[in-house]
C-alpha cells in the first residue's frame, strides 16, 4: 500500500537530505504511523545531528552554569559561575496543569513552552552549559501518603520533558550535562533554609555544585 504524506515546508529540507542519506546508507532511521482522532499520523526519528542542522537557534558561548529541577508544576533554574557562586535564579509557574481533569496533552504543552522561555533566557544570560537531572539514575517513582501529590507524580511525564530539554538546549548551542540527583530534594530542602531558597532552586543548585566539583566541600554537611 502507498499514502501521500505532508509534512510542514520548514521540514521539507530535512526531510529530502534524510531520504537522500539513507538511501545511500550514510546513515538509517525509523518510522512508525500512529493514530490520533481516527487519522494516521506518520512518525519519523531523525538523528539528533542532522536534525539540529537545520533548527539550531544559536551557539552558546557563555561561561556559565544553569541547573534545572522540573517539577509538575513549575521549573526552577539556576545560573552559577565557575566558582558556584549564583548569578541568577528564575522560576516557571504553571499550577493549572495539576489539576484534577486538567488535559495531558495541553499540560504537556505548557511544561515545554516553560522550559522553552527559561533556555531562551539562559542563553541571554550568558550561559554556556545547562545542566539536568539523570533520571536513568532513578529506578522507580517515589509516592507519598498524599493523593494531591501522588496524582501530581503519576500524571507527570519527567522523562518526557527531559528528553525534549535536553534537545532544545542542543537547539541553543549549549553543552548539555545529566548530573546525578540522588539526595538531591533532601539536600535541597536543607541547604534552601540556609539560603533562603525554596527547596526546588535549591535542588537545582546542588546540582550546579556536583557538575562543578564542589559538592563535596559544599554539601557535605547537608547530607546527613
Amino acid at each position: 500500500m502507498k499514502f501521500k504524506v505532508v509534512f510542514g515546508k520548514q521540514y521539507i529540507p530535512l526531510v529530502n537530505e534524510l531520504i537522500e542519506k539513507a538511501l545511500s546508507k550514510q546513515l538509517s532511521y525509523t518510522a512508525k504511523i500512529v493514530f490520533r482522532n481516527d487519522k494516521p499520523h506518520l512518525h519519523v526519528s531523525v538523528p539528533i545531528e542532522l536534525y539540529l542542522k537545520y533548527f539550531r537557534k544559536g551557539g552558546a558561548r557563555g561561561k556559565l552554569v544553569a541547573g534545572f529541577d522540573l517539577n509538575s508544576d513549575r521549573i526552577n533554574m539556576v545560573i552559577v559561575d565557575k566558582q558556584g557562586i549564583i548569578r541568577n535564579n528564575k522560576t516557571e509557574w504553571f499550577p493549572e496543569v495539576a489539576s484534577h481533569g486538567f488535559p495531558r496533552n495541553k499540560a504537556n504543552t505548557i511544561r515545554l513552552q516553560a522550559l522553552a522561555k527559561l533556555l531562551d533566557y539562559a542563553y541571554r544570560h550568558g550561559v554556556g552549559t545547562v545542566l539536568f537531572e539523570n533520571l536513568g539514575r532513578i529506578k522507580k517513582r517515589k509516592y507519598t501518603k498524599s493523593k494531591t501529590a501522588n496524582r501530581k507524580i503519576t500524571r507527570f511525564p519527567k522523562r518526557k520533558l527531559l528528553q525534549h530539554g535536553i534537545v532544545m538546549a542542543l537547539k541553543y548551542g549549549f553543552k548539555v550535562y545529566l548530573v546525578n540527583p540522588a539526595y538531591t530534594s533532601k539536600i535541597g530542602e536543607k541547604l534552601g533554609k540556609t539560603l533562603g531558597l525554596d527547596k526546588h532552586t535549591a535542588s537545582a543548585y546542588t546540582l550546579t555544585l556536583r557538575y562543578l566539583g564542589v559538592a563535596n566541600l559544599i554539601l557535605s554537611s547537608y547530607t546527613s
